[in-house]
């Protein structure tokens, strides 16, 4: 295998990355409408009577091994240059296994919330309902070992075996995984104020997901050991590889990259009609707790309509969250088997791959074990556990923490997952306006400050702004925007009307 192809590769497994938390600004906000369906289901009580999704997209990406020289994020030409890799690209060595992670979310048009009274008709918004549905991809590469990836990055020769010391050491890589997916789910969310007494505020809600598998795969690898006894000569021990993908993936066999352009409407019109895989369901579940110091003040009035205002939202909000509870079901490229390892002196340097997955396979067949297979492959939903508090300093501006934490809890490494991470957001929002800046961290290891603007229907933002102007190398980047309709509570009594009255008094006392 050439070193481009093997630079690509690395690049490919350590580079393409993405942390996750979509929209991270408005994330804990109670302007979020349905835009924050996935991260909180509990929508009731909300400051707007129906918001209307138009079009949402966010993606964001992220690694722990190579940063990219802003100069060339600034100036895309730079992309083209001959040493590219050698001048604008930097590795961060410092002993600890890389991961890379890909994600991406579209919220679909015409995606919706609305809020509702109770019975007695007292609050217009005790219950709220939603319809949300969201296309989704995220790619993960886990557990990478630092020589495996400087190897690969470097590629086989003289610089990899000088940089990492690579020949005739017996290496191993524990847990060395990739994964992805993409799928669409359609959500149904009911929310509800369930507890409403003097000051406090209890709110919660959940989603039902139908998910639509599109396609999937994933290799797991629990004990690899191996050794180059030359440049681009490998053994491999005892080593056994849990691999698969759904069925007619591109360039897998029958679908060859040459008839690209016409397996991929094929592929999509398949998909659509669950050929991929198996339709199955997931669950979200939420709730919020809200604190309202000044509301017994607007409680002495005897105004029977909505007290909802912007001048009255709450001091102090706190929730908790559990989404994406559920697995996609695909079913298994013909092709794609697990397979057993144990070969000696194989000359990679010949290696070939022009034709895909199906190289890939071929490659596979005819130098390794296959072993039998079922029909399906399981790959289990990025569950996440969300955690926000919210309290508002002085008036319209606020300061929220969250929490996103995404565990990797299959033993077998078929779990899909985002990058855990954790922001403090200093915010000034209304209605009609919103500026959030948020300071984050994650599990990569990387800082990002960045900022979100809610102008009326539009909103839109990034993570990391240290990227573009401060740091030298960037190793994540994010861009999110929506465009809504939007109608909020307004509030129906002014202070004249005579309804605006001390309870117990007439009108002329």
């Amino acid at each position: 295998m050439n070193k481009s192809k093997i630079m690509f590769l690395a690049l490919l497994l350590c580079t393409a990355g993405a942390q996750a938390q979509f929209f991270i600004g408005l994330r804990g906000s109670d302007y979020g409408g349905i835009t924050n369906v996935n991260f909180n289901p509990a929508i009731a009580n909300s400051p707007f009577i129906v918001d209307v999704n138009l079009l949402g997209v966010a993606a964001t990406i992220n690694n722990n091994y190579v940063g990219v020289d802003r100069r060339a994020l600034l100036h895309p030409s730079l992309f083209s240059d001959a040493n590219f890799q050698r001048d604008y690209l930097h590795e961060r060595v410092n002993g600890k296994d890389k991961r890379g992670y890909f994600g991406a979310q579209v919220q679909g048009p015409l995606s919706f919330m609305f809020s509702f009274g109770d019975k007695k008709g007292k609050s217009k918004s005790k219950n709220a309902i939603g319809f949300s549905y969201h296309a989704n991809a995220v790619f993960n590469a886990d557990n990478v070992t630092e020589v495996f990836a400087r190897t690969a990055y470097l590629g086989l020769g003289a610089q990899a075996e000088a940089a990492t010391h690579y020949l005739n050491r017996e290496l191993y890589n524990g847990n060395l995984s990739m994964k992805g997916a993409m799928w669409n789910d359609f959500g149904i969310t009911y929310s509800r104020v369930v507890y409403e007494q003097g000051e406090n505020l209890i709110k919660v809600g959940g989603t039902l997901k139908l998910l639509q598998p599109i396609a999937g795969f994933y290799g797991y690898v629990k004990n690899l050991n191996y050794k180059w006894t030359e440049y681009d000569q490998l053994n491999i021990y005892n080593t056994e590889a849990q691999y698969a993908y759904s069925d007619n993936l591109l360039t897998s066999s029958g679908n060859p990259k040459q008839n690209a352009k016409q397996n991929i409407t094929d592929y999509a019109k398949n998909a659509v009609g669950f050929k991929a895989g198996k339709p199955s369901a997931a669950v979200d579940m939420g709730m919020i707790y809200e604190w309202y110091p000044e509301k017994n003040k607007s409680e002495e009035m005897d105004c029977h309509c909505e007290t909802f205002t912007d001048k009255k939202h709450y001091k102090l909000a706190a929730g908790f969250s559990v989404v994406d509870l559920g697995a996609l079901r695909f079913k298994r490229g013909e092709y794609s088997q697990n397979f057993y390892a144990d070969i000696r002196d194989w000359n990679v340097g010949g290696a070939q791959f022009n034709d895909g997955l199906q190289s890939l396979d071929d490659t596979i067949r005819s130098r390794f074990v296959v072993k039998p297979s079922s029909n399906y492959f399981n790959i289990w939903l990025p569950t996440r556990f969300n955690i926000f508090v919210d309290y508002f300093i002085y008036k319209d501006f606020g300061i929220t923490a969250t929490a996103m934490i995404s565990p990797n809890m299959s033993p077998n490494q078929r779990m899909i997952h985002h990058v855990t991470t954790f922001a403090i957001t200093a915010k000034y929002e209304n209605k009609w306006i919103g500026v959030y800046v948020p300071l984050s961290y994650d599990l990569m290891g990387n800082v990002s400050l960045g900022t979100t603007l809610r102008l009326g229907p539009l909103t839109i933002g990034t993570q990391d702004l240290l990227g573009l102007f401060a740091k030298k190398y960037v190793y994540n980047a994010d861009i999110h925007a929506s465009l809504k309709v939007t109608i909020p509570n307004f509030k129906i009594c002014k202070k004249s009307d005579f309804r605006f009255q001390k309870k117990n008094k007439g009108f002329f006392s």
